[in-house]
């Protein structure tokens, strides 16, 4: 069940006279790569425009928040905060999956703050036939339904209580096993946004994979973007991950087009060879292909944005999303999932060939980590440059060009 969400809060004057003083110098942004130049500095740094926003993608886009296998099972919840909201994502007794609010109707207290998580199968889960709020004790069926508020008798009837209380159903879109939310009810649906990614992935049986425990990085000081711009270009890779990247490399990078209304943003890379792999330390595959792919998809790795919240790495013997929860505009942290296919989950040796490619894994992280964090203290100089960019970053400009389409839609609404 979906409940109509409260009107979002209009902008403030001041804020968008900023955003459209800074998106005033976009000219050649959405260019062809061989004439793009980057978005102005401002907009990776400024913290109203961060406010401007908020309000013009986070609160009205579709935001991939998790994979279907991460509650597997009824009275299954995972916890998230996702564009400062607390959410519930759930099975309910019946086994339907549900996205709640996960902040209590009686005095706002977050239903699963300083709650102990289950540490099991896929992560941090709460188990259970109903949410307890830890303040109050109110207490809530998997359908959002209260059933419980004590010591409310002697002024509310707790039988009136659960006529009119219940937490609020959040919209949500499920696109081959991921899940998606919309907290704006007047969004146009995700699925037909994402026609170049549902042609990609129609092979890949992605809603039967199975996810390992997730880990959670907090804290990360760089802007949203920038985790998507240096995650979809391939020409660091020589350079940062020299050793660890060389299974794929930026010379076999490939870029299509782009068109208005795409809501994703893509590319391949292909592999030096069938057998060859960016989950081993020597480059050579070590678990078993998912099946179903084709000949294609299974010589290369494709790179997939789906902003603002998704980024997706498809290998052909595993999958990798990387959920972005953005705080501020220089902040963020970030949800990491793999998924593999279950005869590879069930295979003798996984264990160890999981472990060793979350070793070689950890290196790469941290040198994307050291190299983005630089690059936003970059950001910050008045020297800060625009470009110009290598035929390797040929997709910046896409994600520009979907940027814009979502800031001047804002700008316009805000200044009728």
């Amino acid at each position: 069940m979906t409940t109509t969400v409260p009107p979002r809060p209009g902008l403030d004057a001041a804020i968008v006279r900023s955003a459209r003083r800074i998106l005033s110098d976009v000219e050649h942004c959405t260019d062809p790569v061989a004439t793009a130049r980057l978005l102005p500095r401002e907009v990776y740094t400024s913290r109203e425009f961060w406010e401007f926003e908020k309000h013009a993608v986070f609160h009205r886009e579709w935001l991939c928040i998790g994979h279907v296998a991460e509650v597997p099972a009824p009275g299954d919840q995972l916890a998230l905060t996702v564009a400062g909201e607390p959410l519930v994502m759930l099975r309910d007794n019946s086994g339907e999956l549900r996205v709640l609010s996960a902040v209590c109707q009686h005095r706002g207290h977050p239903l699963f703050a300083g709650v102990a998580p289950v540490q099991e199968d896929t992560g941090c889960l709460a188990r259970g036939r109903r949410m307890v709020c830890p303040y109050h004790n109110w207490q809530y069926e998997l359908d959002g339904r209260l059933v419980a508020a004590p010591s409310m008798t002697e002024t509310v009837p707790v039988k009136r209580l659960r006529e009119t209380v219940r937490l609020p159903g959040i919209r949500t879109e499920i696109f081959h096993g991921l899940v998606f939310v919309n907290f704006d009810d007047d969004a146009a649906p995700l699925a037909p946004t994402l026609a170049a990614l549902d042609e990609e992935l129609h092979t890949w049986g992605l809603e039967n994979l199975v996810p390992m425990p997730w880990d959670l990085r907090t804290g990360l000081a760089w802007n949203w973007k920038l985790h998507h711009d240096n995650a979809l270009e391939p020409y660091h890779t020589a350079y940062v991950h020299r050793g660890v990247h060389e299974a794929a490399p930026a010379k076999n990078a490939r870029f299509g087009e782009w068109h208005p209304g795409d809501g994703q943003v893509m590319h391949p890379t292909y592999l030096t060879s069938e057998n060859a792999s960016l989950t081993s330390t020597d480059g050579s595959r070590t678990s078993l292909i998912i099946s179903g792919l084709t000949d294609e998809q299974r010589r290369r790795v494709m790179f997939a944005s789906v902003p603002p919240t998704l980024f997706g790495i498809f290998q052909p013997s595993m999958v990798s999303l990387s959920l972005l929860l953005p705080t501020g505009p220089a902040s963020m942290d970030l949800r990491r999932v793999n998924l593999y296919p279950k005869d590879a989950v069930e295979a003798p040796d996984f264990e160890e060939v999981y472990r060793l490619y979350l070793e070689r894994k950890a290196v790469a992280i941290d040198q994307d980590a050291r190299t983005t964090e630089a690059l936003q203290r970059g950001y910050t100089s008045r020297y800060a440059p625009r470009g110009p960019l290598s035929w390797m970053e040929g997709n910046i400009p896409h994600l520009n060009a979907w940027l814009l389409e979502r800031y001047e839609r804002a700008l316009k609404e805000a200044e009728a």
